[in-house]
């Protein structure tokens, strides 16, 4: 595991780098005058640990709120060792309290990968993060919302928004206008839950309308390691609507539409590129 330090992008907010050894996540704060703001809960009591002794370390107010951006267990699984109350979407919440109910043993692991119902990637890393889940405490989140939420610190303001997209519907971002922050989390990811990784046309179209509500400079995604800024981010998007459009008028055949991507974007494609006009084809092909 790296050592991993807290970085400060704005007056206000600070992030903790992702660590890819144990897909551990960004981290983000919000640092206002009335308490701190929590981004996501981080993979394990470990990773939450490490993000409030980087805070106390620079001297930050104790956290006071929590906020997921969503359900998956990389964001969630480091609740235990916040002693403050959790936020997220209603419908996060209602998944949490489902996932709380499962066993997170070695075998019942390896038995919703078997069913389909968990993938080898996140088990895999769930063991190298947490060996031992014999005293793993999750409790779902005590304040929910519908929509979206504004948390007021003291000096600034949060925005918790939930934007959807393939990667997990009840995805969330946490905007903070006076600062052009946005933890943007995963929400911009394809769904890795099949085999290969599929985007489609009505997800990304709801995600990129929700995202103009958080104009903003400073982008982050839920495992990368800068943040973005504003023009990757609209070259991306560009990519995403581009490929949506071309597809929902039924190319999806794999030279044929990279060609025709580039053309409309005026550029050419690089790997991750590609890989992500793909995963439109595969969502098609459902």
């Amino acid at each position: 595991m790296t050592s991993q330090r807290i970085n400060q992008v704005s007056a206000h907010v600070y992030w903790l780098p992702p660590d890819s050894t144990t897909d551990r996540p960004v981290l983000g704060a919000v640092v206002g005058q009335n308490g701190t703001l929590v981004v996501d809960a981080g993979n394990s009591p470990a990773h939450a640990n490490l993000l409030k002794s980087e805070l106390e370390r620079i001297g930050a107010p104790a956290p006071k709120f929590l906020v997921l951006t969503h359900s998956h267990w990389d964001h969630w699984f480091g609740i235990s060792a916040f002693e403050v109350p959790a936020v997220a979407s209603v419908e996060t919440r209602h998944h949490l309290e489902e996932l709380s109910q499962l066993d997170w043993s070695d075998t019942a692991l390896d038995e919703r990968v078997e069913a389909g119902l968990e993938i080898a990637f996140c088990r895999d890393m769930l063991r190298k993060e947490l060996p031992d889940r014999s005293q793993l405490v999750l409790r779902p989140p005590e304040v929910a919302f519908r929509d979206r939420l504004e948390i007021d610190l003291g000096g600034v303001t949060c925005r918790t928004i939930q934007v959807g997209g393939d990667h997990a519907s009840d995805s969330s971002v946490v905007f903070i206008p006076q600062e052009g922050v946005i933890f943007l989390s995963d929400c911009l990811n394809a769904d890795i839950y099949h085999t290969p990784p599929r985007y489609t046309p009505q997800g990304v179209y709801g995600l990129i309308e929700r995202l103009r509500l958080c104009p903003g400079e400073h982008y982050f995604w839920g495992h990368g390691q800068e943040p973005m800024p504003r023009e990757e981010l609209d070259d991306f998007l560009s990519l995403l609507k581009t490929t949506a459009r071309l597809v929902e008028n039924g190319l999806v055949e794999q030279k044929a539409l990279l060609q025709a991507v580039e053309e409309r974007l005026g550029r050419p494609l690089g790997e991750a590129d590609v890989e992500d006009v793909q995963a439109f084809i595969s969502g098609a092909q459902v």
